[in-house]
């Protein structure tokens, strides 16, 4: 007999399956980059490291490192 049945004969509710983002620990309400929102933009910290590189080489780059 399988899990439902037997549950469903002894009266017990179901199981509640859970996916692992609610498992996690929950990020807190003031952080806008969540794990969630960052999966669904993956390439967010490359396009940050691009600016990053793009401004350091235009305030002078290796030139102001002595």
């Amino acid at each position: 007999m399988g899990e439902a049945k037997r549950r469903n004969k002894l009266s017990v509710s179901s199981k509640l399956r859970t996916s692992n983002s609610e498992k996690s620990i929950q990020d807190p309400k003031w952080l806008y980059f969540t794990k969630l929102r960052i999966r669904n933009y993956p390439y967010i910290g490359v396009a940050t490291m691009a600016i990053g590189v793009i401004i350091f080489l235009s305030s002078g780059g290796f030139n102001s490192i002595n």
